[in-house]
């Protein structure tokens, strides 16, 4: 299993004086347990001359996940949560596909071998929290790796692609300020080889990837997000200070007043959350 970079989770902060910083919404570095696993069916698509068939296997694969989260408002019950970073990183895995099958002569097999795989989540997702469920039906998600197939068809390449998938769960906030996500739910993924790196005689192939997660959770302790932290680095300080002079008269990260211009009042809240 490979090791990720982690995204550091946000400090409160407090404000100059004995004035209390503004806290918008918590965040959270949300990290799957030891040993998590998860079940994974593939379903093999190939084209030859002798037409199109297709096999479908399942497997249990050790898999760790994480993602950075951020929950609102500022304490439970939440009502919104925005997610990004989500990766997912199962470990090599290989399925086997019983292909063109015909009586009295048997199934020719083929064997895929995925190899540094990983499902790494593009963009945000940003979902209402209802009934404790979030739901974002429209997410890309970037699967790289590489693969191999041994048997009918020989071939080897990368996974470096972006396909459309989605992504539920359960949100749940618990005692010492844990933020849990579990029962998730991800879309079938279909990844396409090139054309170009499929051996003589095969003219397709398709491989769809379906992550079945019931038993997959992911945890991690939220703290409160500061919106006078420009930058993200857990202080209000001068690297902020010089953002918000950046945008002075137009609009920007730092309205924070939402009035759609940076100015007095901005910079006057700002310096009451000065770290």
């Amino acid at each position: 299993m490979r090791s990720r970079n982690s995204i550091a989770s946000l400090t409160v902060m407090t404000a100059l004086g004995c004035t209390s910083a503004s806290i918008a919404d918590v965040a959270a570095h949300i990290t799957s347990p030891t040993g998590a696993s998860v079940t994974i069916t593939a379903t093999l698509s190939i084209t030859t001359a002798l037409g199109t068939s297709s096999d479908s296997d399942t497997k249990v694969v050790l898999t760790s996940g994480n993602a950075q989260t951020t929950c609102g408002p500022n304490a439970p019950p939440f009502n919104t949560i925005s997610m990004t970073e989500l990766l997912l990183d199962p470990a090599n895995v290989s399925f086997h596909f019983d292909l063109y099958c015909f009586p009295f002569i048997g199934c020719q097999p083929l064997d895929v071998l995925l190899t540094d795989f990983s499902m790494l989540q593009i963009g945000t997702c940003t979902s209402p929290i209802i009934n404790s469920v979030c739901n974002c039906p429209n997410m890309e998600m970037l699967l790289i790796g590489n693969y191999a197939t041994t048997g009918v068809a020989t071939a080897s390449g990368a996974l470096n692609g972006t396909v459309s998938s989605g992504v539920g769960a359960r949100v749940q906030a618990l005692a010492k300020q844990t933020l849990r996500l579990d029962q998730l739910a991800v879309a079938p993924m279909m990844v396409i080889p090139d054309p170009a790196q499929l051996p003589a005689g095969v003219t397709a192939m398709t491989i769809t990837i379906t992550p079945v997660m019931g038993a997959f959770s992911m945890s991690g302790h939220y703290v409160g997000v500061n919106p006078n932290d420009l930058n993200g680095d857990g202080w209000v300080d001068a690297a902020d200070l010089a953002i918000l002079l950046s945008q002075w008269g137009g609009a920007g990260s730092a309205d924070f007043d939402a009035n759609g211009v940076v100015g007095a009042n901005d910079l006057a809240s700002l310096l009451n959350a000065w770290s």
